[in-house]
């Protein structure tokens, strides 16, 4: 079975620099999903930003500052395409957080991983929850984690 994914910029964030001049905004973002769900898109992949040397991204470092896009797709379209949301999702709680709310149906990571390459585990621990390890790395793993550092 194959999978029909997309990613897409929710907004340019211009509104702010750029206010008399048309840009791709969230509104236009619930739109193209509602096209796409019925092309036969079956995830979205709902990000934004870095297209535009005059942007304004509203990020005010809080955590998961993308998520909001990713659920107005999500309240207008439901069940008939999975929205994934990305943007400063940096633990497990929050990841947790954002899909018990339905703000969308994945937490997608991805700097954290460059940042933390064991992000898996750590979001594992904060979510206290049991992770399968590959036989490979479970013996090194286990041999890490049982010793105290110096």
């Amino acid at each position: 079975m194959l999978i029909d994914c997309c990613r897409i910029s929710a907004t340019d964030w211009l509104e702010e620099a750029l206010p008399n001049e048309p840009s791709w905004q969230s509104a236009d973002t619930v739109k193209l999903a509602g096209i796409l769900a019925t092309r036969g898109v079956d995830f979205l992949d709902v990000s934004s930003g870095g297209l535009h040397p005059a942007q304004k991204i509203r990020r005010s470092d809080t955590a998961a500052y993308q998520a909001p896009f990713a659920h107005d797709v999500k309240i207008a379209l439901g069940d008939k395409l999975l929205v994934g949301s990305v943007g400063a999702i940096a633990d497990g709680h929050l990841a947790q957080d954002i899909l018990e709310k339905g703000k969308a149906d994945v937490a997608i990571v991805g700097r954290q991983f460059q940042k933390n390459p064991g992000t898996v585990w750590a979001f594992a621990e904060d979510l206290g929850v049991d992770i399968f390890l590959a036989h490979q790395i479970e013996w090194g793993a286990s041999v890490l984690l049982s010793t105290s550092p110096v």
